[in-house]
């Protein structure tokens, strides 16, 4: 007999999928002649193949960790525990393949011989919020595959059905080539079934490394129904703050996939098409739970606490670690250690539960690293010793208070910038960014000393400290127009105008005003010369630094040289950035906050994909945010997307700085209150937030200016606000 694969024609005049002629392209926001958003499901629709995989990443809500990441065209991979140290089938990166280590053929049996069709071939997908859908039809078969991960359960299910115009004898293959060990399930399995007009053939397929799970999920409707309720969580989990404005791209965004990134993605997954992580990050993971600080707090609580438990009793941390047996690497990196101070005070702001401090937590412990040793990948072992998170909180930043003969803290082998390795490796190079962030978390140590029952610090020697690091900074680092970024080891300047590479770095300049502590005429004047030489907005990218580093750059400052110009944050946006400056002249206010909202709207992905050229150029995901974005030989390209940290800060940058919403003391009853100081464009006439307080919900719609207050109570009722 003979044996074909079918794939699907396009209608070159209409420049749409044949297959796709019911489909109503109408509907869908932002539709850019690839897809767009469904604003009523909360997908995103995907019918026409893009430059490279658009992706979900779906992992599980609950439970053990567990999930998967998959493509428009099925591409991807599955994982268990740990995305890179435990896959069930394989990771691959390869945005021309596209692979799946897992294949689907629909084959239908005609007396001229068998037609094979990949149900990912060419069809239409919605890809959801925990799920994605992909629909299809050839020849009078229609069919629609749906793959997920039920909650607490370690199994990917994909429930389909196929529906035939006439009666036809149909058969379903599922394998799952790899060399990792695995268990699958097919309803489907060595049946040729005959298909009846207007009759749809249901079942399920299902892959885990575990033969238990499967038994539970063999029925058809035992799947439909754990779908529901995956899609009812999620619904609920986003769904505590909603926003309506005038700026629908702003909604889009706001209302799921920049919180669904974060918590799917970022804290959950660890990994995406472009890159496998599987560790927790100590700075990175402390920053993303930032985003559920309104409607999760208790998520951020315990995400303190185990990145606490992650300190080595000398005061560093371990930058990342592998659990379950968390085997990871003792650093240089000056600054993660002070994240941990940066969240538990913001997290006492919004809560008010400064009982934290007190929660005793013990240190791991290890050899320190000798003069010569960079990092080391090891298990510490798990320190007698235990102290409260305050404690905890003050050790690093006793730590991080080691300073060069400018009197800047010293970065070490690194500071948020990773790429920076090098400049202080010797032990003398300083950074300036670092300096402005260390005072920051000096004067959060300050205040909650004073909330705290086992504080014991001198306060005086908190507040000089603090003081010293500022006046250092002013003294040593101020160039003329803006803030340096660094003293390398041998006393080269970093950040300067008469730098040839590096001139001016971004976060130099926007910690001097998110820190506090910065001259506020200088500040203004480093903002407007950030705009100036990084803010490129015919191109719609921001960059972190400018001009990139050479490959033969006279200063030996780290990795971030061997990329090439352009690429990542050797002269890239690099987004995670280039929020931070935004969120710096919305804090600025009135014509600072303008440019800063211009700058969200550069950032927000729906912005460089509302056209199909627009696509052409950008490439990447309309509705996951990328971590940088090309300039240069490459310029508006995005480079990898999804496992980015910028999703969080964006989202409490929108939240906070332009639609002003801010909770305070959310776990004190009869003191929980919602702060609201807009600084939203003059030409919005009112925007509405939406707030699920515990039980309770407040629907606030907002016409006029000014810092209001609203008193929050627990009574299980609606409260409709107008201010």
């Amino acid at each position: 007999m003979k044996h074909q694969i079918l794939s699907f024609g396009y209608d070159k005049k209409l420049g749409v999928l044949l297959v796709k002629r019911n489909f109503n392209y109408g509907n869908l926001e932002f539709n850019n002649g690839f897809g767009g958003f469904d604003t009523s499901s909360g997908e995103y629709i995907i019918y026409k193949s893009p430059p490279v995989p658009w992706i979900n990443c779906i992992s599980a809500a609950e439970g053990e960790p567990f999930g998967f990441i998959i493509s428009e065209k099925g591409g991807g991979y599955v994982w268990h525990g740990n995305s890179r140290e435990n896959p069930i089938t394989r990771w691959y990166c390869d945005p021309l393949e596209d692979l799946s280590d897992e294949r689907i053929e629909i084959t239908e049996f005609t007396e001229e011989g068998e037609n094979s069709i990949s149900p990912f071939s060419n069809c239409i997908t919605h890809h959801g919020y925990g799920y994605s859908s992909f629909k299809g039809e050839y020849n009078g078969i229609e069919w629609c595959f749906t793959t997920f991960v039920p909650i607490n359960k370690c199994v990917k299910i994909t429930l389909f059905e196929i529906t035939s115009e006439k009666e036809k004898k149909l058969s379903l293959k599922y394998s799952v080539e790899t060399p990792y060990r695995h268990e699958m399930y097919s309803s489907a399995e060595n049946i040729r079934k005959a298909v009846s007009k207007g009759d749809t053939w249901k079942g399920v397929l299902l892959l885990s490394d575990n033969k238990t799970v499967l038994q539970e999920y063999t029925r058809y409707e035992a799947c439909s129904e754990a779908l529901e309720k995956v899609k009812d969580y999620w619904s609920e989990y986003l769904g505590r703050i909603r926003i309506t404005t005038p700026e629908k791209s702003i909604n889009v965004m706001m209302n799921g996939w920049l919180l669904y990134q974060t918590v799917s993605c970022r804290l959950n997954g660890r990994t995406a098409f472009y890159q496998c992580g599987g560790a927790y990050g100590f700075r990175d993971q402390l920053q993303d739970s930032l985003a559920l600080l309104c409607t999760y707090p208790q998520k951020v609580k315990e995400r303190i606490l185990l990145h606490a438990s992650r300190q080595y009793e000398e005061g560093d941390v371990q930058h990342w670690w592998h659990p379950p047996e968390n085997a990871g690497i003792r650093s240089r990196y000056s600054d993660d250690l002070l994240w941990l101070v940066y969240v538990t005070f913001r997290y006492i702001e919004v809560t008010g539960d400064s009982g934290i401090l007190d929660i005793k937590v013990p240190y791991i412990k290890s050899k320190p690293l000798d003069f010569n040793e960079i990092d080391r990948y090891e298990i510490p072992e798990v320190s007698e010793k235990s102290e409260s998170l305050f404690s905890h909180c003050l050790l690093a930043c006793r730590h991080a208070m080691r300073y060069g003969e400018h009197g800047i803290p010293l970065i070490m082998g690194g500071d948020w910038n990773d790429g920076m390795n090098r400049v202080g490796i010797q032990g003398k190079g300083e950074s300036v960014w670092l300096g402005w962030f260390l005072c920051y978390c000096l004067k959060a140590l300050d205040k909650m000393s004073l909330l705290s029952q086992s504080a014991k610090v001198d306060r005086h020697r908190l507040q000089t400290e603090t003081k010293k690091i500022a006046d250092a900074i002013e003294k040593h680092a101020w160039d003329g127009n803006w803030y340096i970024r660094a003293f390398c080891d041998n006393g080269r300047v970093l950040g300067s105008h008469r730098s040839g590479e590096c001139m001016i770095d971004s976060i130099a300049q926007s910690w001097a005003v998110l820190s506090g502590f910065g001259n506020k005429e200088r500040c203004k004047t480093a903002l407007l010369s950030a705009e100036r030489f990084l803010a490129d907005y015919n191109n719609g990218i921001i960059k972190l630094l400018t001009p990139p580093f050479s490959a033969d750059s006279i200063e030996d400052v780290g990795y971030i040289a061997s990329y090439p110009a352009g690429i990542r944050e050797n002269g890239a946006q690099y987004t995670h950035g280039a929020v931070w400056l935004a969120k710096a002249f919305l804090k600025m206010g009135d014509d600072f906050a303008k440019k800063g909202r211009r700058m969200v709207d550069v950032i927000n992905p729906i912005n460089h994909t509302r056209t199909e050229l627009e696509v052409a150029r950008y490439k990447t995901e309309p509705y996951a945010v990328a971590a940088d974005i090309y300039s240069d030989e490459n310029i508006g390209r995005g480079g990898w997307t999804w496992y980015t940290g910028s999703s969080s800060w964006l989202y409490q940058v929108i939240l906070e700085d332009i639609l002003g919403f801010t909770v305070k003391n959310s776990e004190i009853k009869g003191k929980a209150e919602i702060v609201l100081n807009a600084n939203i464009p003059d030409e919005w006439k009112e925007y509405t937030i939406e707030y699920k307080y515990k039980n309770s919900v407040y629907i606030i719609t907002v016409k006029s200016k000014g810092c209001k207050t609203i008193k929050l109570e627990d009574d299980g009722k609606v409260h409709k606000i107008l201010i």
